[in-house]
């Protein structure tokens, strides 16, 4: 097909590449670009994510002319107690920048653009301004199914202020999405588990499952060493990770450590809470890594121990392309469609969770095989030029673009 001019509107910039969001929407743009799109880049900076032009190479510079506008999203106290007042979503509000919705306006009246992606439901305030001034298509690319996080967290909060807190973002936020869901032209689920949730929220336009992809021509070699170590990797700013690394310290570690006195456990990922967890001889806190790709082909054993969440876990993808022996929740895995005891372990209960870890530490062959299964699975499934290439294909059946 021809060539199409798209914006890709980010809540956060895609590079460098700081966690799993940013992973998956530079996906999407090194897809379109491998296709023979042209792509317009327009990100929110904030203090987590922000947009540092030296830290990007000058290729993806020049092909996307990414630009950017600086947010402060950070938590306001005053602010969050305002959107209780008013009914308004504050996850939602506080991506709202005036000075980004005019940079905006000012591209889309210079630019023409076959089709318009939002990089999740952050960016969504944006849409209005977008259909004021482009005709094409405006696709919601949904991460998650947001609420359903902040819904699990509730659920999993002991503290009774936090808790009931935590349900009134999740019923804002649901209150939010589904009626956003209506004003989109297309969406396009991370995983088949979320189309169909979001299938039932009620959206009237068409749905299409796009997941997360891989570039054959960056993944390292798979490792085929015997495991000695357990490892996580995920940023700890997001709060599954922590609570699910808090429920792995606390209910999984000690039973493996009974089992395996000299394991050792290795946590990386930015932002790590220097308080988070107590200093313990058989843990290490690697924190911010300079390279994903090296940590995750080393010889550990990964687990996702993820208890609330939504859409896909991009690291278990990358682990299992890397060759590594996972054990991981069934959420750890969403979106996948892998085959336990074949592709990776699932375990939902601490005591199974600790006992599989501890079988492929004593089994090495088994962990080797587990590794080989997954790592072919993963580089057969997520080519990422092919699954963008289907989007756009069935974009351009639905609206003939």
């Amino acid at each position: 097909m021809k060539s199409l001019r798209i914006l890709q509107l980010c809540h956060k910039p895609p590079r460098p590449s700081k966690d799993g969001g940013c992973r998956a929407m530079d996906a999407v743009t090194r897809g379109l670009l491998a296709c023979g799109h042209r792509v317009k880049v327009l990100a929110i900076a904030t203090d987590k994510h922000p947009y540092v032009p030296s830290e990007i190479e000058e290729e993806y510079l020049a092909a996307t002319e990414i630009e950017s506008i600086a947010l402060d999203t950070t938590v306001n106290g005053v602010d969050a107690f305002s959107s209780i007042l008013t009914g308004d979503s504050y996850n939602i509000s506080r991506f709202y920048a005036p000075d980004f919705d005019r940079l905006l306006t000012h591209i889309l009246q210079r630019q023409v653009f076959d089709l318009v992606i939002f990089e999740s439901l952050f960016v969504a305030p944006y849409l209005r301004t977008v259909k004021r001034y482009c005709d094409g298509p405006c696709v919601l690319r949904a991460h998650n199914v947001e609420h359903r996080i902040w819904e699990q967290l509730a659920s999993e909060t002991e503290g009774m202020t936090k808790r009931i807190y935590l349900k009134h973002l999740a019923e804002r936020l649901k209150g939010y999405e589904v009626n956003a869901l209506q004003d989109f032209d297309f969406v396009a689920a991370i995983t088949s588990e979320d189309e169909q949730i979001i299938q039932a929220l009620g959206c009237i336009c068409p749905v299409f499952t796009l997941p997360f992809g891989l570039d054959a021509e960056e993944l390292p070699e798979p490792t085929t060493n015997q495991s000695n170590h357990v490892f996580h990797l995920g940023a700890m700013d997001w709060e599954p990770n922590v609570q699910g690394i808090c429920w792995f310290i606390e209910s999984v570690w000690p039973e493996v450590l009974r089992e395996i006195p000299d394991c050792e456990l290795r946590l990386a990922g930015r932002n790590f809470p220097s308080d988070l967890i107590a200093p313990h001889p058989s843990i290490r806190v690697e924190g911010e890594i300079d390279s994903a790709w090296e940590f995750l082909s080393g010889n550990g054993v990964m687990i996702i121990p993820l208890l609330s969440g939504s859409g896909m876990r991009i690291k278990a993808l990358e682990g299992m392309a890397c060759g590594r022996p996972i054990v991981t929740t069934s959420l750890g895995v969403e979106g996948i469609h892998g085959e336990d005891g074949v592709h990776f372990l699932i375990a939902d209960d601490a005591l199974t969770f600790a006992r599989k870890i501890i079988e492929l530490l004593l089994h090495p062959q088994r962990a080797i095989a587990l590794g080989n299964a997954a790592s072919a699975f993963a580089r057969e499934h997520f080519d990422n030029k092919r699954l963008v290439r289907n989007l756009i294909n069935e974009l351009d059946s639905t609206f003939a673009l």
